[in-house]
């Protein structure tokens, strides 16, 4: 087997079939720049590949991203979707700064911290990276529809303006009265 042809099969099992690769992004861009050289064309890549050319174009660009980023991709800390996103930052030292910041979060979390780097390309990531990566606490809330009558929804609203509270407060004030003295009863 010729060395073009053995490049050409380990890239093949990479690209094709399972969503988790045998080998880094890197490495397989590496792989596929080998083959470039040799045949000066992306879409000859592809043809051989039985990918598109748009791929191929994508996967050699992760080589022009810094030397550090490479890094934290070939260790599968950055996610491939995230490495593309990162090269569409002009700044080489903000890549840099995104790349360090994202490092090992989840690919939904490396979006939203990439979009808002562009975004806000001067404003410091450890912030947003805080408010992305904390967990939220959720209260779990029931919806209740109650038909009112016009007079009955009147009377609300009326206590609802002259409390200055919205509709929903004077309800559940109501309610809560309700239970107190519910409680009591018992």
């Amino acid at each position: 087997m010729t060395k073009e042809n053995a490049l050409l099969s380990s890239l093949f099992v990479n690209l094709k079939g399972s969503k988790k690769k045998k080998e880094d992004w890197i490495s397989i861009a590496k792989r596929c720049e080998e083959i470039a050289r040799k045949t000066n064309s992306h879409k000859a890549v592809a043809e051989k590949l039985g990918v598109s050319p748009e791929l191929v174009r994508a996967i050699l660009s992760l080589l022009e991203l810094p030397l550090e980023v490479q890094r934290l991709i070939k260790e599968g800390k950055i996610l491939f979707d995230a490495a593309q996103r990162i090269n569409t930052i002009k700044d080489k030292k903000k890549q840099v700064e995104v790349a360090k910041t994202i490092a090992g979060l989840t690919s939904h979390e490396q979006r939203e911290i990439i979009q808002y780097a562009k975004k806000y390309p001067n404003s410091t990531l450890s912030n947003f990276k805080k408010r992305v990566t904390s967990t939220l606490t959720t209260e779990k809330m029931h919806v209740a529809i109650i038909p009112l009558s016009e007079e009955s929804f009147r009377i609300l609203q009326n206590e609802s303006i002259r409390k200055k509270l919205t509709l929903e407060k004077i309800i559940l004030g109501i309610i809560n009265d309700w239970r107190k003295k519910k409680g009591k009863s018992n």
